[in-house]
């Protein structure tokens, strides 16, 4: 993992508790793993997420990887780290964390899927917000090059209105 540089936000606002009957799985629980995207597909991507882990006791965790330019060394990205860290903060301060606390996770890296997948978990349950389209996206192109990792991906709409937001799968 010599071209991915890791760090996990774990000074969030708030602290929340698992309730202690939420369901286990043979590994732990379930883990949701929400893909950065922009800010707009992020957040209809984490509500759904969030609706789901509620019903399932799953744990969210935000993943945004950060492509970083060759001419730039990997820890200089072209936009502050600083800023990234406040724009994922505010994204799950969003969210209603009296269940569960989740984790923000920043890669910076040279090649966004490579990462990722160097990151999550075999076969990982994964959320990507975004437009829906008719034409390919980068968010239906990186969803694509998960699932032929072996993940499993939910892509949500992010042009649906925010309390509606539904999922769109494999195209």
């Amino acid at each position: 993992m010599s071209n991915l540089q890791h760090q996990t936000i774990t000074n969030l606002p708030g602290k929340a508790v698992v309730p202690k009957t939420s369901p286990r799985f043979a590994l732990g629980p379930l883990e949701l793993n929400v893909i950065f995207t922009d800010p707009r597909g992020t957040c209809a991507a984490l509500n759904f997420a969030q609706s789901y882990a509620h019903e399932l006791g799953a744990r969210i965790h935000l993943r945004a990887a950060i492509a970083v330019p060759f001419q730039l060394p990997l820890e200089e990205p072209p936009v502050p780290v600083s800023f990234l860290q406040e724009t994922l903060r505010k994204l799950v301060s969003q969210l209603e964390r009296d269940t569960f606390d989740p984790t923000v996770h920043l890669y910076l890296c040279r090649d966004r899927v490579r990462a990722l997948s160097q990151a999550l978990q075999p076969n990982s349950l994964i959320v990507i917000g975004g437009p829906r389209r008719w034409w390919p996206t980068a968010e239906s192109r990186m969803a694509q090059a998960l699932r032929s990792k072996g993940h499993r991906v939910i892509i949500v709409d992010s042009r649906a209105r925010s309390g509606s937001a539904q999922p769109v799968f494999a195209r």
